[in-house]
């Protein structure tokens, strides 16, 4: 909810009339939310039913469980795993579950009319990929014409993937999905939909050596294991979705916390289907995709969900401009009535300090004969930090939560200039600007965010609201300015931010974002005639190091190789990770061949260096290396990185460990 500073108000009285009956309206308000709540019901039965067999994708549920969350939250749980032939989702849809764990399919089914609604998200980032043997000659998602495939169902992700690399679904060998790995063991596939949490563990216990394509590498970042109910379980039990959505997000923060205890209340408790090391996996993957460190359990962005219709509207799936309304569980709506009221809580402090606050501040009790106690008591109730200026930008006075935002007191910050005390050198010009409108105009309010100096030395970033009040007299301006900290929100938004754009294990761009730089670069390189290169870097002997040391050591090596492919780079330079083990450079602005080729051969030489994985134990890999320029080798992204990559393709076939210079006709090469 945003609340804007009421413009200047001609009548007095009416405006206090107005402001007086605000907060008595929201004081009612209170009053009627704040009656004691109803006595809690009995246990309340009710079923989950998940999208699989018992395993740590299911930890969270597990823990609410047996922890006793549920209980607490009056609820007696069932969880049941899913049977051989059932449709999970349609088990909730028919009834016979109350809440189900779906994939990002679950839009599909809301825009074909089914009444699902999504109460969380589970996995921050799909767990869903493709798996491809080696030795099937399966290097890259293109080798997979002509192979046979199995895609489970429900897996429109995979198809986008698909599509967005320019691959026909008709040009694989479809097979109908049985959820067995062993016949990509036994060979009888050549690659599998897959769980990157769960099947690779066993690939890796059988020795084979594997590909794995997973859709964030080509930007189809869709949600995974959404929980959900449906509409007439929202409209019949509000507050059963409402405890046991809550319960359920606590014993997934209690899982992520304590892998080891759920593992072993796995193994006790629902059998040994996996060993405890495949259940170590699992859940050391999962920390990946969840980002629990980042982002609270069950979080979800409406532009995320938005993000996926319009994948799904590029397959033809549904309409595209489809609707999201009534597909995100909104608590606020939903009979909460301990959420509503915390809500209503906040926003009647809002409605307080706009309609006392600002009356204080804004004309009204300037003009009225109230005693300075009154006027204390005001300003310093007010949750935002308040600040009055006198003509020359001197600290007048500020309220409590000033002395909390800042660290001053107010004896220590009054008569102090406002710019020289808050605003570093970088922030002056900006503060000023805003200080110099605010009395121009002399009416409204005026905002901005900048950096604001803290009495404990640190800077923190505020949301700033600047207004006009005349004194008594008429004669003076005073200025009031009011300020929120908005430090841990921006470094939330930019934390997500950065979860969009970069490559998770490594920090360096992803797939998307490297797109979007080659795209810019070769726009700015066309119209001021500039050369760029790319350098394209298939990392050799890395799958030795995945089977014979561990999947560990192969993060540790693709980290190494990422920071020190980063240090030869320039500023305006991009590396990114675009595959596995498969790395890209990004050049602007390079002189001749000669100029890209002293990168790439610096490239081959830091990927050679040792790495060490374990104290005493080294990685051994190198790179094969394909350079292409532009214009020489094309003016697209594409014709350049099949150029790239068929000049690093020529070295691989010809021993590897070497870098090539594309060939004038590579750029058409498939």
């Amino acid at each position: 909810m945003t609340f804007k500073t009421p413009a200047h108000q001609t009548h007095l009285p009416a405006a206090l009339r107005g402001a007086l009956a605000f907060l008595v309206l929201g004081i009612l308000t209170l009053v009627s939310i704040g009656a004691p709540a109803a006595a809690a019901p009995e246990q309340d039965r009710v079923t989950l039913q998940l999208k699989w067999r018992h395993q740590f994708q299911f930890a969270g549920y597990y823990a609410a469980l047996y922890k006793g969350y549920y209980w607490d939250a009056g609820l007696d749980v069932e969880i049941r795993e899913a049977n051989e032939g059932e449709d999970p989702i349609q088990q909730v849809l028919a009834g016979r579950a109350d809440f189900g764990v779906g994939t990002s399919e679950l839009l599909l089914l809301r825009n074909a009319g089914k009444p699902v609604v999504v109460l969380a998200v589970i996995f921050q980032h799909s767990p869903l990929a493709l798996v491809a043997r080696r030795d099937s000659g399966v290097r890259s998602l293109h080798d997979l014409a002509g192979k046979r495939v199995m895609i489970e169902p429900n897996s429109a992700e995979l198809f986008a993937y698909l599509q967005r690399e320019g691959i026909a679904s008709d040009s694989l060998q479809l097979v109908t999905h049985n959820f067995n790995v062993q016949d990509l063991v036994a060979g009888k596939l050549d690659a599998m939909s897959v769980y990157s949490t769960d099947e690779p563990f066993e690939l890796g216990e059988a020795d084979v050596a594997y590909e794995l394509f997973e859709p964030r590498s080509a930007g189809i970042d869709f949600y995974g294991d959404n929980l959900f109910t449906t509409e007439a379980q929202i409209r019949k039990h509000p507050d059963r979705v409402r405890a046991f959505r809550e319960a359920t997000l606590k014993g997934w923060a209690y899982a992520m916390r304590h892998p080891e205890e759920i593992i072993n209340l796995i193994l006790t408790q629902y059998g040994d289907r996996h060993s405890a090391e495949h259940l170590r996996y699992e859940a050391k993957v999962m920390e990946r995709l969840l980002q629990p460190t980042l982002v609270e359990p069950g979080y979800m962005h409406v532009g995320r969900w938005q993000h996926i219709a319009d994948t799904y509207a590029e397959l033809g799936l549904i309409p595209a401009g489809s609707s999201l309304d009534g597909f995100l569980y909104e608590e606020a709506t939903a009979g909460d009535d301990d959420r509503t009221r915390r809500w209503l809580m906040v926003a009647l402090a809002a409605m307080l300090l706009i309609a006392a606050g600002s009356a204080y501040v804004l004309r009204l009790n300037w003009r009225l004969n109230a005693s300075r106690e009154r006027q204390r008591v005001i300003i310093d109730t007010a949750p935002l930090a308040l600040i009055v200026l006198s003509d020359d930008d001197k600290i007048q006075d500020w309220n409590q939560a000033a002395e909390r935002t800042f660290g001053w007191k107010l004896e220590d910050a009054r008569a102090r200039n406002l710019l020289d005390l808050l605003a570093p050198d970088t922030e002056r010009a900006a503060m000023r600007t805003l200080l110099d409108e605010t009395r121009r105009e002399s009416s409204g309010s005026h905002a901005g965010e900048t950096w604001t100096n803290t009495a404990a030395g640190r800077r923190i970033r505020c949301d700033w609201r600047f207004a006009v009040m005349p004194s008594s007299d008429g004669r003076h301006h005073r200025v009031v300015a009011m300020a929120i900290d908005v430090t841990a929100q921006r470094e939330l938004e930019s934390r997500l931010q950065l979860m969009a754009h970069a490559d998770p294990l490594t920090g360096l761009a992803n797939r998307s974002l490297f797109y979007d730089r080659l795209e810019r670069a070769l726009s700015l390189a066309q119209r001021h005639t500039g050369h760029i290169a790319l350098i394209y870097i298939d990392l050799d002997d890395f799958k030795q190091v995945n089977d014979t040391q561990g999947h560990e050591a192969g993060d540790i090596v693709l980290r190494t190789v990422a920071m020190r492919l980063r240090r030869l780079i320039r500023d305006s330079d991009t590396v990114a990770r675009i595959g596995g083990d498969e790395f890209v450079i990004l050049l602007l602005d390079v002189p001749d061949r000669d100029a890209a080729l002293i990168v790439a051969h610096k490239a081959a030489e830091a990927v050679r260096m040792s790495i060490e994985v374990r104290p005493a134990q080294f990685a051994h890999i190198g790179a094969s290396i394909g350079v292409s320029l532009s214009p020489q080798h094309g003016n697209t992204a594409e014709a350049l990185l099949r150029a790239a990559d068929a000049a690093m393709y020529r070295v691989k076939h010809g021993g590897k460990h070497g870098v090539a210079v594309a060939h004038s006709n590579d750029a058409g090469a498939s």
